[in-house]
């Protein structure tokens, strides 16, 4: 699986330096007003910001799959053709449903955005950002709006789905269960990265009283 190493600087809508590894499902962890949303949206290029990767590139250059909070999927169009949106050429409807077909969302093709779950919104606009073959997926609150049984299904399948295609996925969350989860995790304070690695590692050991409060710890020795 590739992994990629994040250094992006941001001076709006917030200052924010933010350096760290992705690798696998990693979890940006960060309270309310951090800058979570600005982080991805910078890595999407529809922000401005310096850093690595992907510096200067317009946001259709860039290979990610970017996922913001809400699903937007297009009501005007089926699951079918939302999926197709970003592919091009006559086969575009084919590789939509050959894609919705190995996800196991075949029986959602002809269905409209207002007859879906929110479970199942969420994996159809999963489906339509890996329809470019995306390096790495942004998702921006990927537990908003689903209920817990919900919310542990659609997230199992997306790690599923993005560990057989290889590609590392950036989620930034709330969510201490989603953290607690993650192959790596990066916690957001204060505008920069106080701590990064494997989560498990992260949440055994934290460095300061702030990761430990982030992290809903009580105890800090």
């Amino acid at each position: 699986m590739n992994s990629f190493e994040i250094d992006y600087t941001l001076t709006a809508p917030l200052p924010l330096r933010a350096c760290f590894t992705v690798n696998g499902f990693t979890a940006l962890l960060g309270r309310s007003g951090e800058g979570k949303t600005s982080l991805l949206r910078a890595l999407a290029g529809l922000l401005p910001a310096t850093g690595t990767p992907w510096q200067g590139l317009a946001p259709e250059h860039r290979p990610i799959g970017y996922l913001p909070q809400e699903t937007r999927l297009f009501p005007h169009l089926s699951v079918l053709e939302n999926t197709a949106y970003a592919l091009r050429g006559k086969t575009r409807l084919a590789q939509a449903r050959a894609l919705l077909a190995e996800l196991g969302l075949e029986e959602l093709v002809a269905r409209q955005p207002h007859q879906l779950s929110g479970g199942q919104a969420k994996r159809v606009a999963l489906a339509r950002a890996l329809a470019h073959g995306p390096d790495m997926l942004l998702l921006d609150e990927p537990s908003a709006g689903l209920d817990r049984q919900t919310r542990d299904e659609t997230l199992d399948w997306l790690k599923q789905t993005a560990n057989a295609r290889g590609i590392p996925v950036l989620a930034a969350t709330h969510d201490y269960d989603i953290a607690a989860e993650a192959d790596r995790l990066a916690l957001l304070s204060g505008g920069q990265i106080i701590q990064h690695g494997p989560a498990a590692a992260v949440f055994t050991a934290p460095v300061s009283r702030a990761a430990a409060e982030l992290l809903g710890l009580s105890r800090f020795s």
